[in-house]
């Protein structure tokens, strides 16, 4: 049985002496965000791997932050304080926020490594110093230890920090989808099923730059073979979990790219005239490429010449994927952004429609609670995000048809929140 404390019991008096008594912080790294290309091998050729790899190591740990983006944001951000604070976040108070409660912890690992003075982003001088946000992470990191109850996350998110809101000139709204790891079934040596091969990135800056329709099992080493589809979407979502045969299961995380431009072929499907904009899910490309066939699914992804390089991770138990932050991502509690409007490691409020099952395209209205921590090339713009499902098949039917409307609330540290309210 799990050791449940409510706050009720651990007052924020004793929090501030558990915090003074200090306390060990770890990260994780990432190579990168999650990026976008394809897959292609007509032949897969001669096997690259004889015999299972031995388990490799799981992603090292204490990583400094990644660094902020060089460039400021190339349009403006209206940010007004809420009126009355959290009672104004419509579906807040009946809202579990532990998942970003535990991602916003884990960014606060990376954050420990930072010089405290230095800025979050310098283009972004309102979410302040790593030490502006010092005493907010060390009180998460304390609640987090005794297993929160939801109200008593929401009663430190309260108590912590100031909603607000965010807009642009242009509109009061963005838009929200989602991305989630799969679980691709592999195998170490190809068969007529199995035939795509999962990449390491290449040694040869030659072959690294390679177009996607000249990249096969004999220009890198192989990782493991897959399903085709499976190895697109593996590809499209920039990591997942592979399960071979023998009962092992490793991460294939990112690792680089051809540095070639990404096209959606979903976008393909539209200006054919075979999809509408409303049925570009992953599922409905999914079901086109098995109703067109083989040939007519792979000159689909021809039509996408960015390919995606991996290298294998071993699973810490409950870790997800990492994240540009380079932290594990939390499954409900992390969103893909983009940087030169949001700090990694900074939260936020969405109101949004979120799907309650597969297939859900309507979706129910609601509000949650994230951190951002990650990113990816089709992440643009100040009102733009990607919620991360979390692992496997039921996470990926659901992202595959998130595609809705979102509004934003940043959630600053009381210090910081200040000025905008006086």
């Amino acid at each position: 049985m799990r050791r449940v404390l409510s706050l009720k019991m651990l007052s924020w008096q004793k929090l501030g002496v558990l915090i003074a008594a200090g306390f060990a912080t770890a990260c994780t790294t990432v190579p990168d965000g999650p990026s976008y290309p394809d897959p292609d091998v007509e032949n897969p050729g001669v096997i690259v791997i004889a015999e299972p790899l031995p388990t490799p190591p799981p992603a090292p740990r204490v990583q400094t932050p990644p660094p902020a983006p060089s460039e400021p944001p190339p349009e403006p951000v209206i940010e007004a304080p809420a009126p009355s604070g959290f009672s104004t976040l419509q579906y807040w108070s009946t809202h579990d926020p532990r998942p970003a409660l535990a991602a916003f912890v884990r960014g606060c690992e990376t954050w420990a490594a930072a010089d405290p003075a230095a800025q979050l982003n310098p283009n972004l001088p309102q979410y302040g110093t790593y030490a502006d946000w010092q005493t907010t992470c060390q009180s998460a990191t304390v609640l987090q230890s005794v297993d929160p109850a939801a109200g008593d996350a929401r009663q430190f998110f309260e108590s912590w920090f100031t909603p607000v809101t965010l807009t642009t000139p242009a509109t009061p709204e963005g838009l929200l989808t989602g991305y989630y790891e799969p679980e691709v079934d592999v195998r170490v040596q190809p068969t007529a099923v199995f035939s795509e091969p999962i990449l390491a990135k290449p040694t040869s800056e030659a072959a690294l730059k390679l177009p996607r329709s000249q990249v096969n099992a004999r220009t890198s080493r192989v990782i493991a073979y897959g399903r085709p589809i499976d190895v697109f979407f593996l590809q499209i979502q920039g990591s997942g979990r592979l399960k071979y045969n023998d009962g092992r299961t490793l991460r294939a995380a990112y690792a680089g790219n051809n540095g070639r431009p990404y096209r959606s072929i979903g976008g393909v499907l539209i200006r054919r005239g075979e999809l509408t904009r409303e049925q570009s899910s992953k599922q409905s490309i999914a079901d086109w490429m098995s109703r067109n066939g083989p040939a007519a699914a792979r000159e689909l992804m021809n039509e996408n010449t960015r390919y995606i390089y991996f290298t294998e991770q071993a699973i810490r138990p409950g870790e997800g994927p990492q994240g540009a932050m380079r932290v594990p991502l939390t499954a409900m509690g992390a969103i893909a952004i983009d940087p030169r409007y949001h700090p990694y490691g900074s939260l936020y409020w969405l109101e949004t429609t979120l799907p309650t099952r597969a297939g859900d395209y309507r979706g129910a209205p609601t509000g949650l609670l994230v951190a951002a921590q990650d990113t990816g090339s089709a992440i643009k713009g100040a009102l733009r995000a990607d919620l991360f499902f979390g692992s496997g098949a039921e996470a990926g039917d659901r992202a595959g048809v998130q595609k809705h409307p979102v509004r934003w609330t940043v959630l600053l540290p009381r210090s910081l929140a200040g000025p905008r309210i006086s």
